[in-house]
Parts: C-alpha cells; structure tokens; sequence
C-alpha cells in the first residue's frame, strides 16, 4: 500500500490509519515530485490517500499556505487509481471518487478544525474536536484492519459512543464505492 499524506498538524491523527501497518510500502507527503508520485502508484494496487482537500483533489500543504495550494492529487492522477483499491479520507473525497468512477472507502466532508466547525455550523469545543479527531482515527483503523471495505460505513457508525453533533456528523460520512 502507497500512502498519501501531507505533514499537517490538523491532520497528524489519522497517522493511526498507517502505522504500525506490514503492508505500506511508502508514504509520500508535499515534498513527493509529481513523477514520484506517478511512479509509486503505477507500482500498487492499494492506496491511502489522507489530509486536507475538496472536490478535485487533496491539498499539498494546509489551506492557508496561499489562494491556490497544489493539489498532490487531482484529476490527473485519477489514471494512476482507477482499477486501485484506494482509501481516501479527506473533505469531499466521496465526491472525486463518485465523479472518477474510484474504488474503495472515502469520506465526505469530516470536520478536523475548529474552522470546518463554525462552517458547517456544528457546535463543538476543541477539546472536544482534539479528543474526537483521536477516536476517529483509532476506530476507523480497528474496523480497516477487522471488516470488508464494503462493511466499514456501517460498522463505524456504530462506534460512535457519544453522538454529539461532532460525531453525529463525522460518523455518518464513509461511503464505499
């Protein structure tokens, strides 16, 4: 499996998705060239792809680094990921996969910062967020490595214990394609 992730402290907790796994054979983060990249998932038939990103892609670097943040992967790497079983946890992920014909689990829009919060209007604290983000991981990592892709939607809803409007929203957006 070629992990994707960008070194980003919003982010820095879905780390628990990969490590500590026997099967990733890379992680490539924003320093990665384009042709690396390329090259590392003409190679694989797995790919985690984790961070910041919207509809057409996932973000480099954080979004506040300019008007425009280079997008490590967009529609043309979809080539590189078709007939690929791809795990891709990043806002509006669900959306790229629908739109590309993608294989695999990927999230909708998941709230990581207090700013994704106040935009989706979900009342929540940091604290909260921080402790919540944790679990997230944890839990998505423990139904990945114990259910089907196919499965994990519906047995991850079930975990959340504590169905705030944070986790409410959170949990309900896996969607396997």
């Amino acid at each position: 499996m070629i992990v994707i992730h960008p070194k980003d402290p919003s982010t820095a907790f879905l780390t628990a998705l990969y490590e500590g796994r026997n099967d990733v054979e890379a992680r490539l983060d924003e320093r990665t060239p384009n042709s690396q990249l390329m090259k590392s998932l003409k190679g694989t038939n797995e790919v985690m792809i984790l961070g910041h990103g919207y509809k057409d892609g996932l973000y480099a670097l954080p979004i506040t680094s300019g008007p425009k943040p280079r997008k490590i992967i967009n529609a043309s790497h979809v080539q590189f990921l078709r007939d690929k079983t791809c795990i891709g946890i990043w806002c509006y992920a669900s959306v790229f996969a629908d739109r590309y014909r993608l294989n695999g689990l990927f999230s909708g829009m998941i709230i990581s910062e207090m700013q994704e919060a106040v935009q989706e209007n979900i009342s929540t604290t940091e604290q909260e967020l921080e402790q919540e983000n944790r679990k997230f991981a944890e839990r998505l990592r423990f139904c990945l490595d114990h259910f089907p892709l196919c499965d994990v939607p519906a047995q991850f809803q079930l975990m959340d214990d504590v169905h705030s409007p944070l986790t409410e929203y959170n949990y309900q957006r896996l969607f396997f394609f």
